[in-house]
């Protein structure tokens, strides 16, 4: 029997709005019915554009969608919609964002109630079809103008002259069936012309007769000009875009809107952004809300622009986008692309004021930096869900790190993780820090659940700390209990007098007194028994032989039952004393490296926590020098054991810093990169399909300013998967220059590819060997490689050995003489190393 629901599926994604005015369509609907109730994989509708076909799709799946258990609506224009589509259903799956698993999953029948897959809009069958579903547990339909397909396809025509007049009188319209057939021959009975010709006469009272003679007009006028497919669609338009001239603000939204990239827009994005240059008229309907709504009310009425208000969504027809933009001049073309690459953050955003609180607006990619982060986290997490990833944000005081940790939050909470945020200076005076972390922990996994679980939940946990507590803090139960019931006799015996009230007070005074005695008695026992206090914590760690392997064992308790998985930011650590700095991070290193597993072998592991930690390296290295009495390179082995990955903060090079202060002293007076000039650069990285030397290589050859505005594209197309194999194996030639261990080859490769990104977003095009090559003597010899960067035409004392005492200190010299350094500078491919090479590959050329 098939189950019915109240609403969607559990698994629902993009699915369009019911359409409130479908028509027609019975035999197209049969059909589709009776060839998937076959037990057949799946179908296409092909047909011209406007015919129906999306539309077709939506009423099919609400008509049927109890009988699948998800839904998956997919925009397939191109093929990295699709991929980007099926990496997020993976992750709903729960088998992660890779689009093999997702497809594997599918065919398995995960879920186990079916699932339907629409590709809507598909244009290439060889683009689409490896991401077609397969396997008997579900279905799949694909909406394109393109015929030729390998799968049983149904040709959408036309509306039927009945279907027509049903569609243009179903408005409150006053057209008679006559009339209406009138129309429905002047369109040639296609349903999108039909919905604009009925959206016109409704929404602007006009008589039939006007209205044909506009399109009669704009008709012939399109045909002169040699505009043969479908002019009929095109007339529609342009009746509708001539009647704009007298709603400006409208007008100019709708230009707007057909540059922007996504099929949905998001209300959310249409923002104001004053340094770049727009008109006037389009600035106030960005800045006035009430305006605003004026235009998307009379874009929505002239059936230009549909909003779907539930999701605070616009969709615009990809037929209405040509028609508007072929209207374009190519200037006002250019700047309404730049405008709209800005409000969806394709491009960074230039902001007016600036203060020194973590930036809200991105201007420094510092969000698409965030992005490769999260994607690594979800990539780890899904490899080995129970290895822990300690990752540093290394950069100097004022470069950003907080507010790439804003943004890194926020990407992350979206992606389904329970990010805690830790202040290292705030917490800096409650020690010990295992117990702030700890604390911290806790209240978000207690907060993360419904307000009726949070008290079973507390419970739970404070029972974990008692049986981990042990005999003193049973000691106290007991010593409270009696006291209580010692206090709760006295109190009856207290009660004098007789009657029913009596009575009931000598029973209830001492039960209340009883529970009081204990309820305080026993939060007072907690916060000091329990480490439920900073002095608890401080106790507990005099009294018990083995604290931290206890503390690590609640720690693995609270991440069991965290629902979602567990990520530390924490920020300020450079703020911190030496001793406090050594004494979080070991505290750190205890909780996810060591316990509970050094103590129980057999212990299972339980779920991995994730730790982002925002500091300056030097300052970390200077704590640990200080708190071991050692030279700063003992500071270097102590960070190198603790992180399996360390990220540079992207530098800002001379040019880049002209360029931002220019944006900040002068709001919009940088010039824009043409709008096609940049669709065009974007579609020659598509071209490289991952390869990551023609990705640098197609960078390299463009302006600075070009890079700059396609630096977010290049960088997620060098994270694909098959730019991730031919990396490794293009860097498989410099394993000689390696220590023979398994873990420098893996920091190596993870080093490498989290500096090409921030290089790639910085707009550094350093060639691949050369860039290995400093990815290796960053590894082996930290302090030469900061020495360096600082300084980096002391280079010369490595390629040439007599200048080393002139350019390195007397405590680096014995490095800089080394052989194997000399050997990884000089070696070909990638070397040498000039100081022109090692500015590339720091980001400061």
């Amino acid at each position: 029997m098939t189950q019915v629901r109240d609403g969607p599926p559990p698994v629902w994604n993009a699915v369009p709005p019911r359409n409130p005015r479908f028509v027609g369509r019975d035999s197209v609907l049969a059909w589709m019915r009776r060839h998937l109730s076959e037990e057949r994989r799946g179908l296409v509708l092909t047909g011209m554009g406007g015919v129906g076909k999306t539309q077709i799709a939506i009423e099919y799946l609400y008509r049927h969608m109890d009988e699948y258990d998800a839904v998956w609506w997919t925009s397939a224009t191109d093929a990295k919609s699709v991929r980007e589509s099926f990496a997020e259903l993976g992750q709903r799956l729960g088998v992660g964002r890779d689009v093999p698993a997702a497809l594997e999953a599918l065919t398995e029948g995960v879920p186990r109630g079916g699932w339907l897959v629409v590709f809507d809009g598909a244009t290439d069958p060889a683009e689409i079809e490896p991401y077609l579903p397969a396997g008997p547990h579900g279905h799949f339909i694909v909406t394109s103008r393109n015929p030729e397909w390998h799968f049983p396809a149904l040709g959408v025509e036309v509306f039927t002259r009945g279907e027509s007049v049903e569609l243009l009188t179903l408005r409150d319209t006053g057209l008679t069936a006559e009339v209406a057939d009138r129309i429905a021959e002047a369109v040639g009975d296609l349903p999108l012309a039909l919905e604009q010709a009925a959206a016109w006469i409704a929404v602007t009272g006009d008589t039939p007769e006007s209205y044909l003679r506009m399109f009669d007009s704009a008709f012939k006028e399109l045909m002169s000009a040699g505009e043969l497919p479908q002019a009929a669609l095109s007339a529609t338009w342009t009746v509708s875009l001539r009647a704009l001239e007298s709603h400006p603000g409208a007008e100019a939204l709708l230009g707007l809107l057909t540059f922007f990239e996504a099929t949905r827009i998001s209300r959310a994005d249409l923002k104001t952004v004053p340094t770049v240059e727009i008109s006037a008229v389009l600035e106030q309907v960005l800045t006035d809300p009430v305006e605003q709504s004026k235009a998307l009310r009379e874009l929505n009425r002239s059936m230009l622009v549909k909003i779907d208000h539930r999701h605070g969504t616009l969709q615009v027809h990809r037929l209405v986008r040509d028609a508007v933009q072929r209207r374009l001049d190519e200037d006002t073309a250019d700047q309404l692309g730049r405008l709209a690459s800005v409000l969806e953050g394709r491009v960074a955003v230039d902001v007016e004021w600036s203060t020194d609180t973590p930036a809200e607006i991105d201007l420094l990619k510092r969000d698409a930096l965030a992005a490769v982060l999260t994607r690594r986290l979800t990539e780890t997490r899904e490899r080995d869900p129970r290895s822990s990833l300690l990752i540093h944000l290394d950069g100097a005081w004022g470069s950003g790190k907080s507010t790439l940790l804003n943004f890194l939050g926020r990407r992350l909470t979206s992606s389904g993780y329970l990010v805690v945020r830790y202040d290292a200076w705030q917490q800096a005076r409650l020690a010990p820090p295992w117990w702030s972390l700890l604390s911290a922990l806790r209240r978000k996994v207690v907060t993360d659940r419904k307000w009726w679980e949070r008290s079973r939940l507390r419970l739970r946990e404070t029972t974990e700390r008692a049986r981990r507590s042990g005999a003193p803090y049973l000691l106290a139960l007991v010593l409270l209990t009696v006291a209580a019931g010692g206090l709760a006799l006295a109190v009856r015996a207290a009660i004098g007098g007789a009657g029913t009230f009596a009575e009931v007070l000598k029973v209830t005074a001492p039960v209340v007194t009883a529970l009081g005695i204990l309820w305080s008695g026993a939060r007072v026992a907690a916060r000091m028994l329990l480490w439920g206090s900073a002095r608890g914590a401080r106790l507990f760690e005099q009294s018990d032989t083995n604290p931290m392997g206890r503390v690590a064992e609640h720690f693995d308790w609270l991440l069991r039952h965290s629902r979602k998985p567990v990520v530390f930011l924490i920020d300020d650590l450079d703020r911190c004393k030496d001793a406090q700095v050594v004494e979080l991070l070991e505290a750190i290193q205890t909780l996810v490296r060591d316990a509970p597993r050094r103590h129980d072998p057999a212990a299972p592991l339980p779920p991995a926590a994730y730790f982002v930690i925002a500091a300056d390296g030097a300052w970390l290295r200077k704590a640990y020098a200080a708190e071991y009495g050692a030279t700063d390179s003992l500071g270097y082995q102590f960070l190198d054991k603790l992180f399996q990955l360390t990220v540079p903060m992207p530098a800002l090079s001379a040019t880049a810093q002209q360029r931002f202060l220019g944006r900040l002293l002068r709001p919009g007076s940088a010039e824009p990169v043409p709008w096609r000039e940049v669709e065009q650069a974007k579609e020659r990285i598509g071209d490289a399909d991952g390869d990551e030397r023609a990705v640098v290589g197609t960078l390299a050859a463009m302006s600075p300013e070009l890079r700059d505005a396609v630096a977010v594209d290049a960088t997620h197309a060098l994270l694909g998967t098959s730019a991730r194999a031919q990396r490794e194996h293009i860097l498989r030639k410099f394993a000689p220059l390696l220590p023979p261990n398994p873990r420098s080859i893996k920091l190596f490769l993870n080093n490498y590819t989290i500096l090409r990104a921030v290089r790639t977003l910085e707009g550094v095009a350093v060639d691949i060997d050369s860039l290995a090559l400093w990815t290796i003597l960053r590894h082996r010899w930290p302090a030469v490689a900061d020495a360096l960067q600082r300084e980096p035409d002391a280079v010369r004392g490595i390629i040439e050995p007599l200048w080393c005492s002139e350019t390195f200190s007397e405590e680096l010299q014995a490095m800089a003489r080394s052989p194997e350094l000399r050997t990884v500078v000089m070696h070909r491919p990638g070397g040498p190393l000039t100081s022109d090479v090692i500015r590339q590959c720091c980001g400061t050329a």
